[in-house]
């Protein structure tokens, strides 16, 4: 079977910006190794376990209520099985990932007043979720790949790698910024559906239930569907693989469209501005939206195999009439194996402007409250590859007006992401 199962968070397939766990099988990618030889015969036999913790600890230097410190950490166990090799089933497998996560998110404890917070392994609790529960089948010559069942609105959808630590350039941004949709670890029922229309072009949808009632810490290990759906999710997505100079790309159009119960951010059920009705807000019963991605490597060493510079630029737009943030803007690059002697470490730098909403600073201009408009946050990552199997990532996070606020102390913060793979 030429379509094969990944390790991973569930943001890094289909990117360019990989990791080890989208490398080939190696028992070495692992602490505990080949479990004596039984790890590669279970790989063998299409059975493929992994567990992966990822810890991230933030420190404000500068900017914020208090000078603090938090942790916080994720810990996966994830299955993948190739039912071609267990079942005869031709293209088909499953996959089951759980997660725990825990800890404390800086940006609430140091009030520090960020938009999207410095640690994007925070969220959604401290409590296990299951987060990836669906059957795989790969048709057409592997050119068609579909996926039914429990599904994260992440991975599939604007496949951003999370190598940095900053939410805002990690995973699926668009889903930050816009109601109702939940991204990992929350799962709703769904399906996606890949088709490779020719070697460089391809084309994705996807469809999820919307039931906010996933959120709760009662439903994280619910595989059922408690009451409350309240809509569903759809996104398309237009995918080209160019090549320039022998240099790979990737490029993405998406567009994506909700059918969730939304309020207004301005105005009421009469058209009025909310702040001088004092009515309720207006209810809509979809939003919509869609972004550009585009990666480019634009060089690669002749001497060290390993190095290479990527770029990437990344465009959101979200719907105007129901989200505080209305536009996001991000550019940066990865340099791999920035010395010779280090040819699986990774230099990384991100820098994005986050837009609010004009109606959303009209309604509190409206309320007499301060009124923010563009927050300018920044990332520079070093990682170190101790070990196959794990990692350390230094980095240092800058937001220029916090919030959006020109008045606001710039913040500052130190972090340290570790990734271990069991």
């Amino acid at each position: 079977m030429t379509t094969s199962l990944r390790f991973g968070s569930g943001v890094l397939a289909a990117c360019l910006f990989t990791s080890a766990h989208a490398a080939e099988y190696s028992p070495d990618q692992f602490l505990f190794g080949d479990w004596n030889g039984s790890r590669t015969r279970l790989h063998e036999a299409g059975v493929d376990l992994q567990i992966t913790y990822v810890n991230e600890l933030a420190w404000n230097t500068q900017g914020g209520d208090d000078h603090t410190g938090t942790y916080s950490d994720q810990l996966m166990f994830d299955a993948a099985l190739d039912l071609e090799k267990l079942l005869g089933w031709s293209g088909a497998g499953f996959r089951f990932s759980v997660v725990n996560r825990n800890g404390e998110n800086l940006n609430a404890e140091a009030d520090l007043g960020v938009l999207l917070q410095p640690q994007e392994i925070h969220g959604y609790g401290s409590v296990t979720r299951l987060v990836q529960f669906y059957y795989q089948q790969a048709l057409l010559d592997d050119r068609l790949l579909i996926k039914l069942g429990r599904l994260p609105m992440s991975g599939e959808i604007f496949p951003f790698a999370c190598p940095f630590q900053n939410l805002g350039f990690c995973g699926t941004v668009p889903g930050y910024i816009t109601p109702n949709w939940y991204t990992w670890p929350i799962s709703q029922w769904g399906a996606t559906a890949r088709y490779q229309l020719n070697a460089e072009w391809s084309l994705q949808t996807a469809l999820y239930q919307v039931n906010p009632r996933f959120t709760e810490r009662e439903q994280g290990l619910n595989f059922g569907s408690p009451s409350g759906t309240t809509g569903y999710h759809a996104v398309a997505e237009l995918g080209w693989t160019p090549t320039f100079a022998g240099q790979p790309g990737a490029y993405r159009l998406g567009l994506w469209r909700n059918t969730g119960d939304f309020e207004d951010v301005y105005r009421d059920a009469a058209g009025r501005p909310m702040a001088l009705s004092g009515a309720p807000a207006a209810e809509h019963d979809q939003a919509t939206g869609g972004y550009l991605m585009a990666e480019q490597q634009i060089w690669q060493s002749s001497a060290v195999d390993e190095r290479r510079l990527r770029l990437f630029a990344n465009f959101i737009q979200s719907d105007p009439d129901v989200t505080y943030i209305e536009r996001i803007w991000q550019v940066g690059g990865i340099l791999s194996a920035p010395f010779a002697s280090r040819p699986h470490d990774e230099l990384g730098l991100g820098l994005g402007r986050l837009e609010i909403n004009d109606d959303a600073r009209k309604d509190l201009r409206e309320q007499g409250e301060p009124v923010p408009d563009v927050e300018y946050p920044a990332e520079l990552y070093y990682r170190v590859a101790l070990t196959p199997a794990i990692s350390l990532t230094p980095n240092i996070q800058y937001f220029h007006r916090p919030g959006g606020f020109d008045e606001a102390e710039d913040v500052v913060v130190v972090g340290l992401k570790t990734v271990v793979s069991f």
